[in-house]
């Protein structure tokens, strides 16, 4: 449990750097939507954290014949959701990015190969644009798989492997739930986050007036 909030701390201090930067280079104005998007996320991390300090002051002595898996169980239902937002409010910040930048033709490209404008499909756009790096893009793959998997498959997963980001790993086994640390979507979130603030860094510099 110490580690899972020694991760949150981690996280939330971060998120917190990368507001200070956005208001004072990219916003134009209050409530601005590139730093709003880093204020939900840090919300959102801040709320687990107390949730997650909640359980474990509160909650636990009153649950001693409970298995430690039960407990890690619940760890994880609680940080997937931080997970679910984080993705949510950097998907929503994106697709307010791409119309807001002067002459590009992000969004033009990321139709081309979908009718709807996804996060996949910016990013994929990106990457043909030089935005996003070869390994960036597999690191955002890597997010993008996790979230749907958490999102339209109950977590659980869809094949065999051995799921490998930075330092996470997580085994994976066909129509079996997917097996990491109780810091695994503290972790995914963390490396959403930094993925999203290196895209809006790239395209504030390439499309800024």
């Amino acid at each position: 449990m110490n580690t899972l909030i020694a991760e949150l701390n981690t996280f939330i201090d971060g998120v917190s750097a990368m507001i200070k930067d956005v208001e004072t280079h990219f916003a134009k104005r209050q409530n601005d939507f590139r730093s709003m998007c880093f204020y939900n996320i840090y919300n959102r991390g801040v709320l687990t954290r107390e949730i997650v300090t909640l359980l474990e002051k509160s909650a636990r002595p009153f649950q001693e014949d409970d298995k430690e898996a039960q407990e890690v169980e619940r760890m994880m239902i609680v940080t997937r959701g931080l997970f679910i937002d984080v993705m949510s409010s950097i998907e929503k910040a994106a697709k307010d990015c791409v119309p807001a930048y002067w002459m590009n033709d992000i969004k033009e490209k990321a139709l081309e190969k979908n009718s709807y404008l996804y996060l996949r499909y910016i990013i994929y756009a990106s990457a043909e644009k030089g935005l996003v790096s070869e390994k960036q893009l597999k690191e955002w793959d890597s997010v993008f798989l996790m979230r749907n998997l958490v999102i339209h498959n109950n977590s659980e997963s869809d094949r065999s492997m051995i799921f490998e980001l930075d330092d996470l790993r997580i085994s994976m086994r066909p129509d079996r739930m997917m097996k990491g640390p109780s810091s695994t979507f503290v972790i995914l979130s963390e490396k959403a986050t930094e993925l999203f603030y290196e895209w809006l860094k790239n395209v504030n510099e390439a499309y800024k007036r």
